[in-house]
């Protein structure tokens, strides 16, 4: 039965008992995104003509850029939390310039083949989330990241829109049913062990990258007159390592733009002062790349 919101009502059948139903008589309207649940009460989410909803009449619509606000209003501290657009775009512009493809390839082969559901947290501008969608045809690719202007420039620019969903949430309240995910991938953002565990499948792939001791040391040698060593990340909770590597290599940026990219991009930036940076544009910048790279499985219990 179609409602004045114009999504499809399920009444007393469960979610999956009817999915093949609406299907074959809704194509067109009605996909599973059984992944996905409600940030409000936790029940599955269909898609429908204007976006996502679930049995409890919650609403979801879909932006013009293919993604879909699941923050709740009461979840955000701030008007416009994460990065800012102008980061965001700079982070794009450098990544887009090749600097990170080591990494990137890196990571596409600790994907297993056989994954079918993927998230990305933290996502940002998508530069990651892009490749692993291309590498995994068979997957949903979701990738979620609390900065709106992240969110948005990365489902814009996806190519396979179909698999390759984009939603604005929180990594501490992720909105995604229990147990629902292959793999997950945490490259230098935040998040909650718990949450992770719930969400990924018993023995599923939890990777996480963080900057190792090394990565970028001669600017921040530049920048601080103490510098302290990069920490590697704590275990999550419910999760056990199971390998670890670091990738290394040499970066050079000549280029006065992507130089400002970087500058702008860096999480010590703001403590930059105008004549170093100013330096920096003009001679451009020869430091160290160094990504640690760590691999976990989930745990039976947390």
């Amino acid at each position: 039965m179609a409602c004045a919101s114009g999504f499809f009502l399920i009444d007393d059948l469960l979610i999956h008992e009817r999915v093949a139903i609406l299907r074959a008589n809704f194509p067109a309207l009605i996909i599973t995104m059984k992944d996905l649940c409600c940030p409000l009460c936790k029940q599955a989410l269909l898609s429908n003509s204007q976006g996502l909803a679930c049995e409890n009449r919650h609403q979801f619509d879909r932006a013009k850029e293919g993604y879909f606000n699941l923050l709740p209003v009461q979840n955000k501290h701030s008007r416009e939390p994460g990065d800012a657009k102008e980061q965001l775009q700079a982070r794009r512009q450098f990544l887009q310039a090749g600097f990170f493809d080591p990494l990137k390839k890196r990571l596409e082969i600790l994907l297993p083949a056989d994954t079918q559901t993927l998230l990305d947290v933290g996502c940002g501008e998508g530069y990651f989330t892009h490749a692993f969608a291309e590498v995994l045809p068979q997957a949903r690719v979701y990738g979620v990241d609390i900065a709106k202007a992240g969110v948005r420039l990365a489902a814009k620019s996806a190519i396979h829109k179909n698999r390759n969903i984009f939603a604005v949430a929180s990594n501490f309240d992720l909105p995604f049913a229990d147990q629902s995910l292959d793999v997950i991938t945490r490259i230098y953002a935040p998040s909650k062990g718990e949450e992770l565990w719930r969400v990924i499948k018993p023995e599923g792939l939890l990777v996480i990258v963080a900057p190792a001791e090394n990565h970028l040391l001669g600017l921040r040698q530049r920048i601080y007159a103490d510098v302290r060593p990069h920490e590697p990340p704590v275990v999550p909770n419910g999760f056990r390592l199971v390998a670890q590597e670091r990738l290394t290599g040499e970066l050079v940026i000549k280029d006065k733009v992507l130089c400002q990219a970087l500058l702008s991009m860096t999480p010590f930036a703001w403590r930059l002062a105008e004549n170093l940076r100013t330096q920096l544009e003009r001679e451009g910048l020869v430091d160290q790349l160094d990504f640690g790279i760590y691999c976990y499985r989930r745990e039976l219990a947390c």
